[in-house]
């Protein structure tokens, strides 16, 4: 016979068994289909006997499946699905509170999953969601093709894509102006009497950071700057990398005096280097967040909680026809923003 030595650290207990309702029925002593009937808030038993079972429930501590439930009579589940790139991110952290506080008005949860800009992890993760049978899903898409769902779309669910539009699928999508935010942030640097101005960005290769770009490069022909004037720094995807970008910028370029950051991360990159060296340049970041202020950062009016609302209202539209054809696009405006105002009421392109 062999025996096992069992080391302290390895001895774990085993997690007690979830009551069933075949528990709280014998407790209560009812039929299995009489506390099914209590547990599903039935009119149709007795005032005495819905406390009897209700009080045998709490007394095992037995909760209602829900989503099994729901699923047993085919019906979608009162969960939306919500796909983003890192929860970490104050951008992506705003825009799931805003969804979240909206859609909680309509009874709904939501449900949060992090791609982490890996087009595969989302596809698998969307795929999970679905299995789960969430009523909806808000994406942030970092995919290369979204026609797979075009088929679960004729299945009833809904989708509406933020921030970036869906590569090969029609959809609801809720973007910003990125062209016009990206004007206005080189319009305000030339008003604070910068000359030579720089702008640090993601990897071209995701939708908002190219047309960020294209929009730099775009307003400064339209503003006549000289090119020996202007710097464009891509593939900077941390803070961290804006902050040895921005080093390197100013030490290879003692002239730049106005920077732009086309997001939160890299603006934060770039504010605390800046402060660090107490060199004269001004910072104006695409993307608002909370350390803005103390950084010194002008900022656009751009709340990822308001275009998470948004996001969030445009699905509620979506749920009363997912399969109609007719597809909203809706644009976000925004403009800048002094560093002690209120937010911007939102302005809506469709």
């Amino acid at each position: 016979m062999k025996v096992t030595e069992l080391k302290p650290h390895s001895i774990v207990a085993n997690p007690l068994a979830h009551p069933t309702l075949a528990d709280v029925a014998a407790i209560s002593g009812v039929s299995i289909k009489t506390a099914s009937r209590v547990m599903n808030g039935s009119e149709q038993v007795s005032e005495d006997t819905a406390d009897k079972v209700k009080k045998a429930a709490n007394l095992v501590g037995y909760r209602s499946n829900r989503i099994a439930r729901e699923l047993r009579v085919g019906s979608l589940s009162n969960l939306v699905g919500m796909v983003i790139s890192d929860l970490a991110n104050p951008f992506y952290a705003g825009l799931a509170a805003g969804a979240e506080e909206r859609l909680s008005d309509e009874g709904l949860d939501l449900i949060i999953a992090t791609a982490r800009d890996d087009g595969e992890r989302e596809k698998n993760l969307i795929e999970s969601l679905l299995e789960r049978r969430v009523r909806g899903l808000i994406i942030v898409p970092s995919g290369e093709d979204y026609s797979h769902l075009h088929q679960e779309r004729k299945r009833g669910f809904s989708f509406v894509f933020v921030d970036r539009p869906a590569p090969y699928l029609d959809a609801d999508s809720v973007t910003v102006d990125n062209r016009g935010g990206i004007t206005a942030c080189l319009d305000h640097l030339l008003e604070q009497g910068c000359t030579s101005i720089a702008i640090l960005a993601d990897t071209p290769s995701i939708w908002t950071a190219s047309e960020r770009i294209e929009a730099f490069k775009q307003a400064m022909l339209s503003r006549k700057l000289d090119k020996k004037n202007v710097h464009i720094i891509a593939n900077i995807h941390t803070s961290e990398q804006a902050g040895f970008a921005t080093k390197k910028l100013l030490k290879e370029n003692p002239e730049v005096d106005g920077i732009i950051a086309t997001n939160d991360l890299i603006a934060m990159g770039v504010g605390q280097t800046v402060n660090a060296s107490k060199l004269k340049v001004k910072v104006v970041s695409f993307d608002l967040f909370p350390t803005a202020n103390l950084l010194n950062i002008a900022t656009l009016d751009h709340d990822p909680q308001r275009l998470g609302r948004m996001s969030a209202e445009l699905l509620l539209k979506r749920f009363e026809n997912p399969t109609d054809r007719s597809f909203s696009t809706q644009i976000m405006k925004v403009s800048m923003r002094s560093n002690n105002s209120d937010f911007e009421g939102t302005q809506i392109h469709e």
